[in-house]
Parts: structure tokens; sequence; C-alpha cells
């Protein structure tokens, strides 16, 4: 019977996912916002089948996760194109981030192995996305802000799935040199007289993401190794 637990589980998330979505629409007329709601719906039916089997990836094989993941999260980036009149751009694309991301984790914890970049190279390119989404924060608002520190953070928690572990002394680092661009980027914005809510907002992620990037990674203070 346990066996069967992510299959009913999917199931019912699914239906009722799926009947939100189409409910939502045709009430309201639009499709961005139903989405959201149909997918707040579905995850958690999908998180307890996954919690409560001892091999999930048997009955929801990680890319076929991974593939419903990336085109709900396109699919959210094209209703948001479409709803451009009521959606702002960068909205779009955090929704269609974060919708992406419990799939996208599902897949990294059991295996799916279809990126071709190294646990290091992948931290490296979510770090400077994010940091560039961070910078740009003053001038595109606070979405901008979360949008650097939730890529910022997922890289991070992708490569310590993947096998990276820094060393207490780099991790130390981390977390000294977050603090020191967050107060940088804080003063900057005093004495620029920058937008304070998109720029105390992006302070806040840059001095808080490797802090707590280290506080969620598992087996701290353990060399590098990667899983192959």
């Amino acid at each position: 019977m346990a066996e069967r637990v992510p299959e009913f589980a999917l199931l019912i998330g699914v239906f009722l996912g799926l009947s939100a979505t189409v409910s939502a629409a045709v009430l309201s007329g639009a499709l961005f916002r139903p989405l959201l709601f149909g997918a707040a719906v579905c995850y958690p039916f999908a998180a307890f089948g996954v919690l409560r089997s001892e091999d999930p990836s048997e009955a929801l094989p990680p890319r076929v996760v991974l593939g419903l993941g990336v085109a709900i999260g396109l699919l959210t980036a094209a209703a948001a194109v479409l709803e451009r009149a009521t959606v702002e751009p960068l909205d779009g694309v955090f929704a269609a981030v974060v919708v992406s991301l419990p799939p996208v984790a599902y897949a990294v914890r059991f295996g799916a192995d279809v990126n071709p970049l190294s646990p290091v190279q992948s931290l490296a390119c979510c770090a400077v996305v994010g940091a560039a989404f961070l910078a740009l924060a003053p001038r595109l608002g606070t979405t901008s802000a979360l949008l650097g520190f939730v890529l910022g953070l997922a890289g991070a928690l992708y490569a310590d799935a993947r096998g990276f572990r820094p060393t207490h002394r780099q991790q130390r680092a981390g977390i000294a040199a977050g603090v020191f661009v967050g107060v940088a980027v804080a003063a900057a914005g005093v004495a620029t007289g920058l937008p304070l809510g998109p720029t105390t907002a992006a302070a806040v992620a840059a001095a808080l993401t490797p802090s707590l990037s280290v506080a969620l990674a598992r087996n701290r203070g353990q060399p590098h190794r990667f899983r192959s």
C-alpha cells in the first residue's frame, strides 16, 4: 500500500490542481494567477507522497518530474507574457522560477543527472545571475532582489545536493563576504539616494544568502566531494 502512496497523492494533487486552475481561470478570465493557485494546491500532495515513500522515484521518475516542472515554468512565463497588461514581466519570471523549483529539487534529489555542469560551475552560474538581479534591484524593484536571493540560494543548495562540501574556512569567508556586500549596498543606497525598499531588500538578500545556504547545507565542514 505504501508503494502506491506517491501515485495516489500525485493523482489527487493533479486533479485538485487542475480543477483549481480551470475554475479560477474561468471565473477570472486570466491564466497567470490561476496557474499559481493550482500549483499551490497540487504541490503539497506531491510532497506528501514523496515524504511517505521509501523510494518515490519508482512511481515518479525524476526526469519526468523535471520535464513537468520545466513545462509548468514555461507555461507560467508564457501566461505572464500574454497578460503583460496586468502582470509585470519580472513578476512573471519570478513566478516561473518559483513554480519550477519543487520539481527541479525533486529531480536533483533523486538523481535526474541531466546537468552537464559540475556543482561548482552550477553554483557560480546561479551566483552570477543572482548577483545581477540584486544589482538591478534598485532599478527593477524588490522582486528583482527576491529573484536574486532565490537563484543564489537554489544554486548553493543544488551544489550541496550534488556533493560540494566547502570547508569551515570557506564557509566563514562566504558569510563574511555576504555581510560586507550587504552593508556596502545599504551604505551606497543611503549615500546615493537609491529607492529605499528595493535597495534594502538587495542588501538583506546579499547578507542572508551565504549564511542561510551554510545553515541548510548537509555535512558542513566536510572536504570537497562530488557525486558522479
